[in-house]
């Protein structure tokens, strides 16, 4: 297991994914794993999440379906994601350094940002930071409604990835 995920201050360089966001968080780890690359990092927070968060998300799925919003998978159909996508979620731009994930939806946009950095060592520090624009009266009640969620998911997947 890792170490607590702290809140720790978006870098400002998030800013540029998702210009005009009315939302922002960022959570970091340390992993004691040299040289972890962004897309390991990705792969071991979101691709095998626990159950109840896999039931929260279906729950989720059912509720936006009613207002015909995006699913995650629906999102994952999208031909638009040609670099893939991780735990669902597409792919808008990766590097060593940095997994762009998201997709825009009539309510709201989102990116999720997954960078590493080496924290001397053996060690490497894991940030997720989250960007939301909302769209319309929708988003802005969806995202009140979900921000409890996800501040609990980010940090228990964080603090449970398998980094290695």
């Amino acid at each position: 297991m890792n170490g607590t995920a702290l809140a720790v201050a978006p870098d400002p360089g998030c800013d540029s994914l998702l210009p005009g966001h009315d939302f922002v968080d960022a959570y970091q780890v340390r992993a004691d794993v040299p040289g972890l690359e962004a897309r390991q990092a990705a792969d071991a927070i979101l691709k095998h999440p626990p159950g109840w968060i896999k039931q929260l998300m279906a729950a989720r799925n059912r509720v936006v379906r009613l207002f015909q919003l995006k699913t995650v998978e629906m999102a994952m159909d999208d031909p638009r994601s040609p670099q893939g996508k991780v735990g669902g979620f597409p792919i808008v731009a990766q590097s060593p350094r940095e997994v762009v994930l998201g997709f825009n939806d009539k309510h709201l946009d989102f990116r999720i940002s997954v960078t590493v950095l080496a924290a001397g060592g053996a060690a490497t520090l894991v940030t997720v930071c989250t960007l939301v624009k909302t769209n319309n009266l929708l988003g802005r009640a969806y995202l009140t409604t979900i921000l409890p969620f996800h501040r609990i998911i980010v940090r228990h997947l964080l603090e449970h990835a398998s980094f290695s």
